[in-house]
């Protein structure tokens, strides 16, 4: 009895046999899943170790086409600016895109310090702070409190975002940044972008202490 419940039934003599139904087609992948789909199939092929160093096309650093775009930022670039930005003669970065520290020092633009015309100027506090980066190969930070107070005063940062102590937040990382935090509240978003890493990351690892 077993037998006879597992034996495939015969067809009656003059059955078509059955149309199995056509799956529907499946939809087409825009540009970014197909690039999603094919930096999948690049990630099984590497040491994930290395995933780090993939640019957005899913290529090793230093081994795309450095004529191409691999970023936002890149791309940012190359839209047009508003047009009293464009025709004003502004320096631009590697990017193309307005390099704002610059344009305050050739004395292109001249920041108020205050709304208030009244209010006594403020110098720019020149004091460099060395950031030490928690990776071993990664070159560590040099941030210029001069450039940043050309423009900004002293509690557009401190203390919400930055303690007022070299190594006061030992706890920042470039994730955290990217999310917005720490120098993320600006770069990224008004300042030059983080894809621009050697722009902050200047000082060898190995260099006389």
């Amino acid at each position: 009895m077993i037998g006879l419940l597992c034996a495939p039934l015969a067809a009656p003599a003059g059955a078509q046999p059955s149309q199995r139904a056509t799956p529907a087609p499946s939809p087409a992948l825009t540009g970014d899943q197909e690039r999603l789909q094919r930096m999948k199939e690049k990630l099984k092929t590497l040491d994930p170790s290395m995933v780090i160093y993939l640019d957005s096309r899913g290529n090793i650093a230093g081994t795309g086409d450095p004529a191409g775009l691999v970023g936002r930022a890149e791309l940012a670039g190359k839209a047009d600016h508003p047009p009293a930005l464009e025709l004003s003669g502004f320096p631009k970065d590697r990017y193309d895109l307005v390099d704002w520290a610059s344009t305050m020092l050739q004395g292109k633009i001249k920041p108020r310090d205050a709304i208030d015309p009244s209010a006594p100027e403020v110098p720019p506090f020149d004091l460099d702070v060395v950031i030490t980066t928690k990776s071993k190969f990664q070159p560590d930070v040099l941030f210029s409190h001069k450039v940043h107070t050309l423009w900004l005063s002293c509690d557009n940062c401190h203390e919400k975002i930055f303690k007022k102590k070299a190594g006061g937040n030992p706890e920042m990382h470039m994730t955290k940044i990217a999310a917005g935090q720490y120098c993320g509240r600006c770069h990224d978003r008004v300042a030059f972008p983080l894809t621009d890493c050697l722009r902050c990351h200047v000082l060898a690892k190995d260099r006389p202490k």
